[in-house]
């Protein structure tokens, strides 16, 4: 059985996607099968997977099924006889939808940007996992080179209990770069720091889940 994540955050923005597909493409790399579940309404994990489609020399190893509703639970579970890992890109608000993905998910990595609005929607988001007794944790993401607001934001969430993962993701081009053309920033910028930040959240991830 594969390890199937859920990446959540009811407040947009976030990057939850981003990472999705990043993390995607590194584990790929490495030989793994990975397979996306779409649950989000904007279905922005579908449209980057369809631009990956399109590129001359992607890497393979990923698949895509666009769930909802009923399905949702089922998808996961099949998704995850199948796959080394299974990410799922959550809808973002905490319907019945979101729920069930919870139940069915082995782990919820909740991505937050480090400013306060940011740091109190993943509360209620930290409270929705907890409810449904799912491991999970938080990874600060578009985090800034420098900052006395990010920093502030940072403290006020570790204080709450919450698991935090030490890496941290920078606001960095090379991410929407990547996203855009389908790609992971460990295929387009390999030597970069994103890539850097990218391979230390997976080992991370890989050890948290």
């Amino acid at each position: 059985m594969g390890k199937s994540i859920l990446f959540v955050q009811q407040k947009g923005g976030a990057g939850k996607t981003m990472l999705l597909t990043q993390l995607a493409v590194e584990r790929a790399q490495k030989g793994a099968a990975v397979t996306l579940i779409d649950l989000d309404a904007q279905r922005s994990t579908t449209a980057w997977f369809g631009e990956r489609g399109q590129r001359a020399g992607a890497v393979s190893g990923i698949e895509l099924i666009e769930s909802a509703d009923w399905r949702a639970s089922s998808d996961i579970r099949e998704a995850a006889r199948k796959s080394d890992w299974v990410f799922i890109d959550a809808p973002g608000s905490a319907d019945d939808l979101g729920k069930g993905a919870m139940r069915a998910a082995d782990f919820a990595l909740i991505p937050c940007q480090p400013a306060m609005a940011d740091v109190w929607a993943s509360k209620a988001t930290l409270e929705m996992a907890a409810g449904q007794k799912l491991p999970h944790a938080v990874v600060f993401n578009r985090v800034p080179p420098r900052g006395r607001a990010a920093e502030a934001a940072m403290q006020s969430l570790s204080e709450t209990g919450a698991k935090m993962l030490k890496p941290r993701i920078g606001q960095r081009a090379a991410f929407a770069d990547a996203f855009m053309m389908g790609a992971g920033v460990t295929e387009t910028a390999r030597a970069s720091k994103a890539a850097d930040e990218i391979r230390a959240l997976a080992k991370a991830l890989t050890r948290a889940a």
